[in-house]
């Protein structure tokens, strides 16, 4: 189990775009925290990029995987830190500990709302909101985003995959309060979105209809794309693209889907010249 588990890592270092052109820093960070958090076993303050910092544990596969690969999600995590502006406002619909937040908010200075409805991963969200001093910021609400105001059940044991189960669901669960992303981003004018909940995002997407057709909101990374879910993007301007955060150019083609999460642009020109105009950024020794 072990050893499948360092095999998995391995072949996530090696395929990762950003810590496999520079491995023997990626396997040295890698190992560092493998000693140091069996070692210490308690929650470790590492760094993360440019001044942030993120508090990570054993088994925070989407932290951890930070630690030794620089940026976990690297092409969706870098195009978040190349479009967005310190004035802009990111949606971060669930956070999990906050990963993207830090990102937008602690490196590049921009405002973000952050949706997490699970209660323990959220005290670990504003953990890191804490630990990097962006309160002033980051909104953060502990609920779940759906297609209307109620409540949900969510499983409680699945750590950072936790998800909207079934009435019979066996294991842990809590109920948690829904709101729409129209309800809680009304009068808001978000400039990119990034949606991860676990397959329901088509939920998330129903109760978002006056968000989408927002004109400031240039993007959106979402984890899962349905049939339905892109209907409603395509007939709000959203065509399917992929990024490459070393030349800044993007391909508008579904089929070029290389990264963790779809993206969708609206008005490509202006997000090129954004992109482009970024500053550059450095992580395992890289620059992009």
């Amino acid at each position: 189990m072990v050893i499948d588990s360092f095999l998995r890592t391995w072949r996530f270092i090696y395929s990762h775009p950003l810590a496999s052109q520079n491995i023997p820093l990626a396997l040295k960070l890698w190992l560092k925290w493998q000693i140091g958090s069996r070692i210490l076993k308690m929650p470790i303050v590492v760094p993360f990029v440019g001044e942030s910092q993120l508090v990570a544990e054993m088994g925070m596969t989407g932290a951890t995987g930070n630690i030794y690969a620089g940026m976990h999600e690297f092409v969706d995590m870098a195009f978040t830190l190349h479009l967005l502006r310190p004035s802009d406002l990111f949606v971060d619909v669930g956070a999990n500990i906050g990963s993207y937040t830090i990102l937008a908010s602690k490196v590049v200075g921009a405002n973000s709302f952050t949706i997490e409805p699970v209660p323990a991963t959220y005290k670990r969200l504003r953990r890191n909101i804490n630990l990097n001093d962006i309160s002033s910021l980051v909104e953060s609400r502990c609920c779940a985003a759906g297609q209307n105001h109620g409540v949900l059940k969510f499983s409680s044991d699945l750590d950072t995959t936790n998800q909207v189960v079934d009435p019979d669901y066996s294991g842990s669960s809590i109920e948690v309060p829904v709101e729409t992303l129209d309800q809680l981003l009304d009068k808001l004018h978000p400039v990119l979105m990034k949606i991860d909940v676990e397959g329901f995002e088509p939920d998330v997407m129903a109760g978002a209809v006056k968000t989408l057709a927002c004109n400031s909101l240039l993007a959106i990374l979402l984890e899962t794309i349905d049939p339905k879910i892109e209907k409603i993007l395509r007939e709000n301007g959203f065509e399917p693209a992929s990024y490459d955060p070393f030349k800044r150019e993007f391909q508008t083609s579904a089929s070029e889907h290389v990264s963790n999460n779809f993206l969708w642009i609206r008005n490509p020109l202006q997000i090129i010249e954004r992109c482009k105009a970024a500053p550059k950024y450095k992580v395992l020794g890289i620059t992009f």
